[in-house]
């Protein structure tokens, strides 16, 4: 039937859409390679804010030479010549230095993101705005679904409209509900041209593969989609829920779970202590799904209250399950020490952020066991517990003894969020915001847009 057909936005109803749906006037910073899609999205942006009477929002630019191909330079100089025609300020950022020789998708990835946070940095934007579409969301959900189409896969949400990177600036898709060929269709209508960038057709990277695959599927469904990331946000609310009624957090370094969380709904205990592995584990990603099996297969043959004390390790954390409840730190091996110079930052461990305003050399690493300092920061925690958590703080100490004692006052320190610091998708806001609060972090920032309902 024609009225069951999914419904693809043109791409200036997605630009006028995304637009009305901004909370606060914004200046956004397009990542444009000169593909179709990005070129479409800067210059549907451009007409719409240009055809405005009271415009509150400011476009600027920039292009990421990764310098992986001779013609990437001529390519960004060809956006930037756009750019100056359409009067938006814009910048070149080139990826230097030497390229891994494996994983060159996954480095030019992060050496992306990394330069359009400098480049928001010096334009003072608040957003960043991709033109990731509705193909590259479908090609996203293919591979995912390739290595699990469980319903507990994640992924199967394809990508977050909204992302929070570094806890400061969102990255925004406004187009992952358009089609490749209507973004074409509205630069062929404009008289402009697009640059195609040969790696898209290199069978040599899965996404090309994939994309081949998908020309003779049915179309997924953007309302499938949709409900894929409905319920992946429902699973973080409901985890971020158990989170508040039996979680406390000592220290920053050991996560008590009252025994009654056992009693609640699977997934969502699940979900919470992958993501609390993730955390106190200094990890950016939650085990992975095997690893979970076997933490919950220990946690079925015990009871909320009296069954038998059981230990197991896994995602460089320990969980410990007493009659009190279950207990979840990071394990001693491997816990390193590190020199931060003066003036210097590090992320120690992948679990604190410290910086180091003091005029001496400082080393970080971890606690020396006391056990009665354990015994009076870990209160009402068995012992043997308590103790080992304790080697999971760390301890600051001067790197030279002639420089005398360390002026606590001049080393700032923070917990860090691992899997949410560097990228929060929207999915998991409520979590990450719950688990903020437990762990003593600063609050993550207000998106700029309105994530959640969405219709699709």
């Amino acid at each position: 039937m024609p009225g069951d057909l999914p419904q693809f936005p043109t791409l200036p109803e997605a630009v006028d859409e995304f637009l009305s749906s901004l909370l606060r006037p914004t200046t956004l910073l397009v990542a444009v390679s000169g593909g179709s899609d990005s070129a479409g999205l800067l210059i549907a942006l451009h007409r719409a804010l240009s055809s405005g009477t009271d415009s509150k929002h400011r476009l600027v630019a920039a292009t990421v030479d990764h310098g992986l191909r001779p013609e990437a330079a001529a390519e960004a100089e060809a956006v930037a010549r756009l750019c100056d025609e359409l009067s938006i300020p814009h910048r070149i950022l080139r990826w230097q230095g030497e390229k891994p020789k494996s994983g060159i998708s996954a480095a030019a990835r992060e050496a992306r993101y990394r330069l359009l946070r400098e480049a928001a940095e010096l334009f003072g934007a608040d957003a960043i705005v991709t033109g990731h579409t509705f193909d590259d969301q479908a090609e996203t959900i293919a591979m995912r679904a390739a290595r699990s189409a469980d319903d507990g896969n994640l992924g199967l949400a394809g990508m977050a409209e909204a992302v929070l990177l570094d806890r400061r600036w969102w990255l925004l898709r406004p187009l992952l509900r358009t089609r490749r060929e209507a973004i074409r269709d509205f630069l062929r209508e404009q008289g402009r041209g697009w640059i195609d960038d040969p790696s898209n057709v290199d069978r040599h990277y899965e996404r090309v593969r994939v994309r081949g695959s998908l020309r003779d599927e049915a179309t997924l469904s953007p309302e499938a989609i949709r409900e894929a990331g409905l319920r992946r946000s429902r699973l973080a609310a409901e985890a971020a829920g158990l989170a508040r009624r039996y979680l406390q957090v000592h220290c920053g370094v050991l996560a008590h779970l009252d025994p009654h969380v056992l009693g609640e709904e699977v997934m969502a205990v699940r979900h919470l202590l992958g993501t609390l592995a993730a955390i106190l584990g200094g990890r950016a990603h939650i085990p992975a799904a095997g690893t979970m099996d076997r933490v919950m297969a220990m946690l079925s043959g015990g009871h909320a209250f009296g069954g038998r004390p059981d230990r197991i390790t896994a995602g460089r954390v320990i969980f410990d399950l007493r009659r009190q409840g279950l207990f979840i730190h990071r394990e001693a091996r491997d816990v390193p020490s590190t020199h931060v110079q003066p003036g210097g930052r590090i992320i120690w461990d992948g679990r604190f952020r410290i910086q180091n305003r003091s005029g001496n050399d400082l080393i970080v690493g971890p606690a020396p066991p006391d056990r009665e300092m354990a015994h009076a920061m870990f209160e009402n925690v068995p012992p043997a517990i308590a103790m080992r958590a304790m080697g999971a703080i760390f301890h600051l100490e001067v790197a030279s003894r002639l420089a005398g004692t360390i002026d606590k006052a001049s080393v700032i320190t923070a917990p860090v969020l691992a899997p949410y610091d560097c990228f929060l998708p929207q999915f998991d806001l409520i979590l990450g915001r719950e688990l903020g609060v437990l762990f003593g972090c600063d609050e993550f920032p207000a998106a700029p847009i309105k994530v959640f309902g969405r219709k699709s």
